[in-house]
């Protein structure tokens, strides 16, 4: 007869396999949704071989992508990667390692992503995968929905005279991209993550990422695709230029509306940004699941290059997570075929 422990051993060990094999099945469906070569050639003008004599020679690009691809997924530092992909065969698989290759160690991986931003690279992932998600019809095109949210810095806040002394003498271990912005009463340090959403599916069809004090509606012609019906924001994104442009173009102006100065809002403007903001907070979500899920809660790196890497890739994540969930809950969906 089995004991209690005995008996929680194997529901621990049961529960372990379990998580095993969905992560293993998410995977398979991840590479069957999205085709990864012209990712791959996009991204094999790059060259991370180690300089040092007798260094390590370069690692297939297919499995650098993947690898990079997996740690913005599951919110992995270099070298926690290192030891998921020695650890898990369902890495291993969707990665295309065998158990006869060397698992590539943590400073390949931080110099493959070095060589994408030093060539200027970052979005490609981002901008290859939704690109395939548009083309098989997963984008309605009803409407884009923009908003920014702040992302601190882990470094703290530089009074303007050690700014100025680092502009004369910069330090790597130093942000001096990070500026600081106020939000209701309080002031942050850091970013921003900018994007633009596809109303209906909450894909994310636009990012750009921008240091906090940038203002919201300087990067808003860049989170346009201009081939959407509706444009929808709050209330910082209100344009009159926009509104205008939007009766002469025929397409709806759903961003929130703002008092004139001295004045305030009449009722029907009142009752028309109720309406609007249930169509607005679709753009919550998908930076809901990078703060929680992703783990995108402060900006490690100490430049805004690396960091607008970093976030480019958590968006290029979440379209293909709520892809998945889609097509599991709207088959056939458009267009889309996976391969």
């Amino acid at each position: 007869m089995k004991t209690t422990n005995q008996l929680g051993f194997s529901d621990e060990l049961l529960a372990r396999r379990r998580k095993s094999s969905q992560m293993a099945a998410k995977l398979i469906k991840i590479d069957k949704l999205i085709d990864w070569q012209p990712i791959y050639q996009k991204l094999s003008v790059i060259d991370q071989t180690s300089k040092t004599k007798g260094g390590r020679p370069r690692k297939p690009v297919s499995w650098m992508v993947k690898a990079v691809f997996l740690q913005s997924l599951f919110n992995l530092s270099n070298p926690q990667l290192e030891d998921q992909l020695i650890d898990r065969l369902s890495f291993q698989r969707f990665v295309g390692i065998n158990l006869d290759h060397d698992i590539p160690d943590f400073t390949t991986f931080w110099r493959f992503k070095e060589a994408i931003i030093q060539h200027g690279l970052g979005d490609i992932i981002f901008d290859q995968i939704t690109g395939q998600l548009e083309q098989r019809g997963m984008m309605l095109k009803r409407g884009t929905v923009v908003d920014a949210t702040i992302i601190n810095s882990v470094n703290r806040p530089l009074k303007k005279e050690r700014r100025q002394e680092l502009s004369e003498k910069p330090s790597s271990q130093i942000d001096t991209d990070a500026h600081s912005t106020k939000k209701g009463k309080r002031y942050y340090f850091g970013y921003k993550g900018h994007i633009g959403v596809d109303v209906g599916t909450k894909l994310i069809r636009k990012q750009r990422f921008t240091p906090a004090h940038r203002n919201d509606q300087k990067p808003l012609d860049e989170l346009i695709s201009y081939d959407e019906m509706s444009l929808w924001g709050d209330k910082a994104y209100y344009l009159e230029s926009y509104k205008e442009a939007s009766r002469k173009d025929g397409w709806f102006y759903g961003v929130l509306n703002k008092p004139k100065k001295g004045q305030k809002l009449s009722k029907k403007q009142k009752r028309k940004n109720k309406q609007y903001s249930s169509v607005r907070a679709q753009v919550e979500h998908p930076f809901a699941w990078m703060k929680t899920k992703a783990g995108l809660v402060a900006m490690q790196a100490k430049n805004i290059a690396r960091n607008a890497f970093t976030f480019a890739n958590n968006c290029a994540c979440w379209n293909v997570t709520r892809a998945l969930w889609i097509l599991s809950k709207h088959k056939p969906f458009g267009g889309l075929v996976c391969r």
